[in-house]
């Protein structure tokens, strides 16, 4: 937990034009969707999956490892600052912590009972689960999933790559959320938004906790 006033006390090191990004930025995060990626072999391929979510305002990104090590290439490095990795050993773990929270989940699977991407139920939170290159998801994502869906092909590939699958998925999905909810209910309160301006200004300044002491002593002069 970061300080509550890390913010107020930090910010004026930044420009005026960094300082404005940022608070524009946490306006629209948003927690209604999240990314699940699970055991992508290739570093640049969910490190291209974070890029997309956190470009689409994605505050939330779950990783379930059960064969893969997690790792991100330089096409992340810098961005997974900006957007919370929750890491996860098996599958149930990560679908137990989404129920928890309150998550529909939903895990891309290109048959059976598999719905089209742009039926997927957005009348509550959702998480989009997406497997590796090769195997997909796992087949525990068949029992504990809510609900399947596929983006429809027309041409002779069936299958897109990883990445670019999340990309159109959380585009898609925001897309359609933005349209239907209100800003209440799709954006972060304002308490959310502040604990993230928080924690990104304490992780762009050096030494924050010893400056935050001088700051702090020097208020109350």
């Amino acid at each position: 937990m970061y300080p509550k006033d890390a913010w107020e006390l930090l910010s004026p090191q930044l420009t005026d034009k960094r300082r404005q990004r940022m608070i524009d930025t946490v306006s629209r995060r948003t927690n209604y969707i999240r990314l699940v990626v699970q055991d992508v072999h290739q570093p640049h391929n969910v490190s291209a999956c974070i890029r997309s979510a956190e470009g689409f305002g994605i505050q939330n990104i779950d990783v379930v490892t059960l064969k893969t090590k997690f790792d991100t290439s330089t096409v992340a490095r810098g961005v997974d600052h900006w957007v919370h990795i929750n890491k996860h050993p098996s599958v149930k773990q990560c679908v137990d912590t989404l129920h928890n929270q309150g998550y529909l989940v939903a895990a891309a699977f290109p048959y059976g009972d598999a719905i089209a991407l742009d039926e997927l139920p957005i009348d509550k939170p959702i998480a989009l689960a997406f497997g590796n290159e090769h195997e997909g998801l796992s087949k525990e994502w068949l029992e504990l999933s809510d609900v399947r869906f596929t983006i429809p092909m027309s041409g002779i590939v069936e299958s897109l790559n990883i990445s670019v699958c999340a990309a159109i998925s959380m585009y898609t999905t925001s897309q359609r959320a933005l349209k239907k909810l209100s800003p209440e209910r799709y954006f972060l309160n304002e308490t959310q938004k502040n604990e993230l301006l928080n924690e990104w200004i304490c992780r762009q300044i050096t030494s924050w906790e010893g400056q935050i002491d001088v700051l702090r002593r020097r208020k109350l002069t």
